[in-house]
């Protein structure tokens, strides 16, 4: 009963963060409440965000080893995490800044910030069912786990890297959904940062799975399936 408690109040107190960061970034704009809700699919956005973040918990306690530097560890990777966290706190705070101060708006009106949502749902989707798929497997880090195996179903069998795809359709949708060229600049950055850590971890996939890998990854993609 403690620990259901404990998780509750975690999962409550993580629904406020996107609501907050989307705030501050809002007012930091000139917005106030009334021009935040007079578009919708922004109001959806918190809504969603912060639904996401309340099962934040729930899902982290179906994982093991979730911080598991497991038996091959690529370190260099670590520094990943912190940039990626901080990148992404930047896009959820000039997003609705640059919307609110009506700065550097995309074009597509409606349309284009309904797609992003779309997007951005899709995104959250796979940034929680991939990790869930891995289970024991799944790891923070660019780590080989005890008793690895390669995992080809589900969400892997069209995309070999579905969550940080996830990651990328989330920032990439969060801009558009504020219909934001700097949000759009920092979603792309945020992009590189994965880039760069699928390189590093598929060159140890490839070394530790070999023909296994090979085969697999010649007839998957990387982040879009049948694309890229």
């Amino acid at each position: 009963m403690l620990t259901t408690l404990k998780k509750l109040f975690t999962a409550l107190a993580l629904s406020l963060i996107p609501l907050v960061i989307t705030g501050v970034g809002w007012l930091l704009g000139g917005g106030d409440f009334s021009t935040f809700i007079d578009k919708p699919v922004r109001l959806c956005f918190v809504l969603f965000s912060m639904a996401g973040f309340f099962i934040a918990p729930f899902v982290a306690a179906k994982i093991q080893n979730k911080v598991s530097k497991g038996q091959k560890h690529n370190r260099g990777q670590d520094r990943m995490i912190l940039f990626a966290t901080l990148t992404s706190v930047v896009l959820s705070l000039v997003s609705p800044w640059s919307d609110a101060a009506g700065y550097g708006y995309l074009p597509g009106g409606a349309y284009l910030r309904w797609a992003g949502m779309a997007i951005y749902a899709v995104g959250f989707w796979l940034m929680v069912w991939a990790p869930v798929y891995l289970g024991k497997q799944f790891s923070v880090h660019v780590t080989i786990q005890e008793d690895h195996e390669l995992i080809t179903s589900g969400p892997f069998a069209v995309m070999r890297h579905p969550r940080y795809a996830g990651c990328v359709y989330w920032a990439i949708g969060m801009a558009l959904v504020f219909a934001s060229t700097p949000g759009l600049l920092v979603a792309i950055v945020y992009t590189g940062l994965f880039l760069w850590r699928i390189k590093d971890e598929e060159r140890l996939l490839a070394a530790h799975f070999q023909q296994q890998w090979n085969a697999y990854s010649l007839r998957t993609k990387r982040l879009l399936p049948f694309v890229y």
